[in-house]
């Protein structure tokens, strides 16, 4: 999973996006979403950004967003 699935259920073929309310009450999901704009305003990689995010969040156990 990733954060995009926080915020979006799907995608129609129109391009019309289907929000997912969960990111509205999950501070994780709000708190990774700011984590990776601040260190990409820092230029850091994508994979610089994934290997953060990893280490700092996987305390939290495996999404359940599915």
């Amino acid at each position: 999973t990733s954060n995009y699935m926080c915020y979006v259920k799907s995608v129609g073929a129109d391009g019309a996006v289907n929000f997912d309310s969960h990111a509205i009450g999950c501070s994780i999901c709000v708190d990774i979403t700011q984590d990776a704009m601040r260190l990409s305003r820092q230029d850091q990689s994508v994979a610089e950004i994934k290997a953060y995010v990893d280490k700092t969040y996987s305390r939290f156990g495996p999404s359940n967003m599915q």
